[in-house]
């Protein structure tokens, strides 16, 4: 288990389990200032978001590597993950831990419709992929692990809820912008539905509607949505997707855009259906209206029952033998699904190790460059060759 972490402001030193902590956490916002976590030598500075009336401590982006592997806000250094491609490019953090993030779709329409956009599932087939901008499901994977989502501790326990991925998904929006303004006032992230709330959360979904109003001269804003994906029914021009935790609002797609859906997600779906405990995440970009939404661009990403990412049933397999261990699942961002990244780095034992287990397809001379990769890198490696059927030992906890 993780030691408690204890943090130092100034003089004063508290922890997360300090009474009055968010007092605390509140005269150091106010005056915008930086705890330094005390779990190694380098006091590696945090900021505070604030989510509703909660003050929450996050790392400063950038900053995970310099944090104890047994720290909880440690993060592996960039390179060994797709984040390495884009840190610096498609991702500019700045002095005071705001995010600018440069994208490769629009998030504003001139006039009736956006221009003709890439397929958001060419990622995953191409070879090459831009540094310089971030696709959709790569924005998606950015979120997700400035949110602490990739991460897990067997301390946690088995499961996490909605009400934590939303909560922790717009605490990270919170420090991110692009160039058309702050992310936060175009994403909506569905909160916990409950049918007792259900006129307060509508009144909160048109308040924040409101602010993608199209203005007189101005190109019309667009909305991203992140939410898990129930199911679909057909519709009169195409078809309705149906989110869950937003049951009154539904998506639609159009037949080309529905099209493209079923190319990048048809075979993710039925992992999901056929894997228990698992789920399907949307990002989608959107047009919206006051009783729903008309998408213009959507991707996927399959997460597991503690909503760790996998790309195919190997890394789920993985990422249930590390059900009960510290890790960190590394995440492509732009790369594509067989580039030679590591796919998890696992924490509790004394020197992290870098996972690597490629799909049963990848290549013999791809396989000789990931080992390659994974021999030159910064942590001990522990490969699952394409070849071998069976889960190979994984490597025991430290004392």
């Amino acid at each position: 288990m993780a030691a408690e972490n204890t943090y130092r402001l100034g003089h004063s030193r508290f922890s997360t389990s300090t009474e009055g902590l968010q007092r605390i956490l509140e005269g150091a916002y106010e005056k915008k200032a930086r705890p330094l976590c005390q779990c190694s030598r380098q006091e590696p500075a945090m900021y505070i978001a604030k989510v509703g009336n909660e003050y929450i401590l996050k790392r400063m982006p950038g900053t995970g590597h310099l944090h104890d592997p047994v720290c909880e806000t440690f993060d592996p250094p960039p390179e060994l993950s797709g984040l390495g491609q884009v840190n610096g490019q498609a991702i500019v953090t700045d002095e005071a831990g705001g995010t600018m993030l440069k994208l490769d779709f629009p998030l504003s329409v001139k006039g009736g419709r956006a221009a003709p956009m890439a397929d958001p599932g060419e990622a995953a087939s191409s070879a090459v992929a831009s540094p310089a901008k971030l696709r959709l499901l790569a924005m998606l994977h950015y979120l997700w692990e400035a949110a602490g989502l990739n991460r897990w501790r067997n301390s946690f326990g088995r499961r996490r809820s909605w009400f934590i991925i939303h909560r922790e998904l717009m605490a990270a929006a919170a420090k991110v912008s692009t160039k058309a303004g702050p992310i936060s006032g175009n994403l909506f992230v569905p909160p916990l539905y409950s049918i007792e709330d259900k006129e307060r959360l509508a009144a909160d979904r048109r308040r924040f509607l409101h602010r993608l109003q199209p203005v007189a001269g101005k190109p019309t804003p667009l909305g991203i949505v992140i939410a898990e994906y129930k199911g679909y029914e057909p519709s009169t021009y195409g078809r309705k997707l149906i989110l869950k935790h937003l049951p009154d609002y539904p998506m639609f797609l159009d037949e080309e855009t529905g099209k493209r859906f079923d190319r990048i997600a048809a075979d993710k779906i039925e992992t999901i259906e056929a894997t228990p405990n698992s789920h399907l995440i949307v990002i989608a970009t959107f047009s919206p209206k006051p009783s729903h939404g008309n998408i213009r661009e959507i991707a996927v990403m399959p997460v597991n029952g503690q909503w760790i990412p996998f790309d195919h049933d190997r890394e789920h397999q993985l990422l249930d033998a590390l059900a009960e261990r510290d890790f960190i699942k590394c995440l492509k961002y732009n790369l594509s699904a067989k580039a030679p990244v590591a796919n998890a780095l696992l924490l509790d034992t004394g020197t992290p190790v870098a996972m690597f287990a490629p799909n049963h397809d990848l290549g013999e001379e791809e396989f000789t460059a990931l080992q390659k990769i994974a021999a030159d890198g910064v942590y001990p490696p522990w490969l699952w060759a394409p070849e071998e059927f069976d889960l190979p030992g994984i490597p025991g906890k430290s004392k």
